[in-house]
């Protein structure tokens, strides 16, 4: 009975190694993924948040300087000044505004956020155990196949 011939093994070493490299990279890509993701969580509860938070107190105390000039144009009784010193006050209530609905919508992205982007995080870590199992011993099948075709191609029993 003929033997087989084997030949190529390169082409295998090389698939292998391939593979190899690939989960390396694949999995410092999950791992940014997951990390962007604790980020973005944090970035909404504390810095999104307290940058809101200043920017209204802020905003809140040019409102009240803007509202005693408007009083005080009003006991001047300057109409032109009084109508200008209005429309300030009231563009400074709609900044104000606007940051509370700014705020109600982080409050809202937190609310939603576990239903919104864990699903997706669950997938990636799905992915990260099919690579680390899966792959994992696929890349010690190839080692193993390598090394038998190896030994048969070399002769020995």
């Amino acid at each position: 009975m003929p033997g087989a011939h084997v030949t190529h093994l390169e082409a295998l070493e090389r698939f292998r190694s391939s593979l190899i490299l690939f989960l390396e990279r694949a999995n410092l890509v999950l791992d940014e993924v997951s990390e962007e993701v604790k980020r973005t969580r944090i970035w909404l509860q504390t810095e999104q948040r307290m940058k809101i938070g200043q920017e209204m107190k802020r905003r809140e105390r040019e409102l009240e300087q803007l509202e005693q000039e408007l009083f005080t144009a009003r006991l001047s009784d300057l109409a032109q000044k009084k109508s200008g010193a209005q429309m300030q006050v009231n563009q400074k209530r709609r900044e104000l505004r606007e940051l509370e609905d700014t705020l109600r919508k982080i409050a809202a992205w937190l609310r939603n956020y576990d239903s919104t982007v864990e699903p997706e995080a669950r997938k990636v870590e799905k992915l990260r155990h099919h690579l680390d199992t899966d792959m994992a011993r696929a890349v010690v099948f190839l080692t193993e196949a390598i090394r038998q075709l190896d030994a048969y191609a070399s002769g020995d029993p």
